[in-house]
């Protein structure tokens, strides 16, 4: 709720819980734990509305009521805006007005469109928001369900000579491959906005591996509601459920026990990785999936229980490597040979730092690829099937938060993708660092490393149970793909 992490505010888009049963839609509200819940009018389903209503205990907001409405959560105010009009100045008729120290304004008008022929992007009503904005007496960031919550630019408008700046951020579902992502966003005082997304069929019975659109209904119609119910069932029970049989009822069983419980159920008996050397966890972040830069390395040692990083703060695509050059010196002068655990690492972390060793810091090349030995623990748990874990989805932040090790606020103030979008523009523009809370981002970094390193643990103590079959590939499961950013 508000207070260590921001206002949450969760959005929903009616087509995204179109085979959500009540139980799945209660699970949701609860899991999220949200201050507001916003539904976009876009597919706006009354039945699905009445449900959540009923469902959640905090305010429930679409734009089919008023045409402003206005809540503050623990000094954080966020409008509701029906119409562009009102935004720009116009008089509603019940006289509403958006209040002038807002923080954030919602309005699902607010949409990109693109000329067909010179396909240049405008924003709709860039004129209002930016009359808006210079008239408040703070600068407020617009929200809107037209878009999805991957959304994240500031536009800029000139109004009276002044140049105002109009940060714009989506609410929608993102979509990926599989269900859409459902959108919670934590709110904070000075703009700044941490997002975090779970797939809309991650709730109720659905949220457990191997129970998809055909199975979750059949286990209910046989007296199994909640996942507490199958947890404290046997496999015999759930063998006796048509279409389960002895791997799935065992694969469904664990990974309701996973669930909850919120613990790591080992199914190998295989070596966690690393386990005969001393592991350091590291993170990076970048400008994109593909990155220009390495502008933050962090390092934790847990026999020390000591955290290090390597950033760059005038970060510049003519010096890309400055990070990078610090972290490799540090790690040969610190370790002769040493072990690093990343997340995804294979696919991500290792991959970039190895390219960019090789390109800034070749004196360091032969140490990197002769001293160095990687670890991938996502690799090992998930894709290698050693362990189910209990997050709704597998990045590593959603495990450690199902294993009772959640962050701090300063931490959850952001995200990576939105700390991404922000080196993004200040590798344009020297005026984007405005938008950069050093500080915060050293956070976030370090609570990354510290939850891989609680992960690693908690995997590491589990004590290994029975292996199973894999789970039929039509069906769904838990162990989803990860969004780095």
């Amino acid at each position: 709720m508000a207070g260590d992490l921001g206002v949450r505010l969760l959005a929903l888009r009616c087509d995204a819980l179109v085979d959500a049963t009540t139980t799945a839609i209660e699970d949701l509200v609860d899991y999220f734990d949200a201050d507001l819940i916003y539904i976009v009018e876009e597919k706006l389903d009354m039945r699905i509305v009445s449900t959540v209503e009923r469902t959640a205990s905090c305010p429930v907001i679409y734009t089919r009521g008023s045409a402003v409405h206005t809540e503050t959560v623990d000094g954080i105010t966020v409008s509701i805006v029906r119409s562009l009009d009102f935004i720009g100045g116009a008089s509603t008729a019940s006289g509403q007005e958006i209040p002038n120290d807002v923080d954030y304004v919602i309005c699902d008008e607010i949409q990109t469109s693109a000329d067909s022929v010179s396909l240049d992007v405008s924003l709709d009503g860039l004129k209002h928001l930016a009359r808006f904005q210079h008239r408040t007496d703070r600068e407020a960031t617009f929200l809107t369900g037209a878009m999805e919550a991957s959304y994240d630019f500031v536009w800029k408008a000139d109004v009276d000579d002044e140049s105002i700046r109009l940060p714009v951020r989506g609410l929608a579902p993102t979509r990926r491959q599989g269900a859409p992502e459902l959108a919670c966003l934590s709110l904070d005082s000075g703009g700044r906005i941490a997002l975090s997304t779970t797939p809309a069929d991650k709730f109720g019975l659905r949220a457990l591996s191997g129970v998809g659109k055909g199975t979750a209904p059949k286990l209910s119609r046989n007296g199994y509601e909640t996942r507490d119910d199958v947890a404290a069932a046997t496999e015999r029970d759930l063998r006796e459920v048509r279409g389960i049989g002895e791997s799935k009822a065992q694969s469904i069983r664990q990974s309701a026990h996973a669930l909850s419980e919120g613990c790591v159920i080992r199914l190998t008996d295989e070596a966690v990785p690393a386990a005969d050397y001393s592991p350091l966890f590291i993170d990076i972040e970048t400008d994109s999936l593909n990155p220009s830069i390495i502008w933050l390395i962090g390092v934790y040692d847990p026999e020390t229980d000591e955290y290090v990083d390597f950033i760059d703060t005038e970060p510049s695509r003519d010096n890309p490597g400055k990070a990078t050059r610090e972290f490799v010196a540090w790690l040969a002068s610190e370790y002769d040979r040493t072990s690093l655990i990343a997340w995804n690492g294979h696919n991500f972390d290792f991959k970039h730092l190895s390219r960019f060793i090789r390109g800034h810091a070749p004196e360091y090349a032969d140490y990197w690829s002769d001293s160095v030995f990687e670890y991938d623990l996502f690799d090992w748990a998930v894709r290698k099937d050693n362990a189910i874990l209990p997050g709704r989805t597998n990045r590593v932040e959603d495990v450690a938060e199902a294993l009772g090790h959640g962050r701090d606020s300063a931490a959850a103030a952001v995200d990576g993708k939105s700390l991404a979008k922000t080196i993004q523009r200040l590798l344009v523009s020297p005026e984007g660092a405005r938008d950069v809370d050093w500080d915060t981002a050293r956070a976030y970094c370090e609570a990354d490393v510290r939850e891989l390193a609680a992960v690693y643990e908690s995997i590491a103590e589990a004590t290994p149970g029975h292996k199973r079959a894999s789970v039929p590939a039509d069906e769904n499961t838990t162990q989803t793909g990860l969004m780095d950013f």
